[in-house]
């Protein structure tokens, strides 16, 4: 799995305040959702990938939550909710770029 790619879209994620399943993200970056973090910290940054039963991140403390995590209800649940709302941010930071 491109590792940049996934901090893109931690990246996004975070920056943004928005969940997304970890089936959604694993489809984009090509990974099974199951080993998607491995390896990687469990703190606020990776807590917006989320289960898509529960809406919170599998196994981590209530210390290791982005103190915003539920602040939006909307949980982006499939690859094309993802990608459509990924798109979505880089147009409006190209408009943002021109618009400056």
């Amino acid at each position: 799995m491109p590792a940049t790619q996934l901090d893109d879209i931690l990246d996004a994620l975070d920056q943004h305040h928005q969940r997304a399943t970890y089936g959604a993200v694993a489809a984009i970056v090509g990974s099974a959702p199951r080993t998607l973090l491995r390896g990687r910290q469990r703190d606020p940054r990776h807590s917006w990938i989320v289960n898509h039963r529960t809406g919170l991140p599998t196994g981590y403390a209530a210390e290791q939550l982005h103190p915003h995590l539920t602040t939006l209800a909307a949980i982006l649940g499939t690859r094309e909710d993802l990608e459509r709302w990924l798109e979505l941010r880089r147009h409006a930071e190209v408009d943002a770029e021109h618009a400056a």
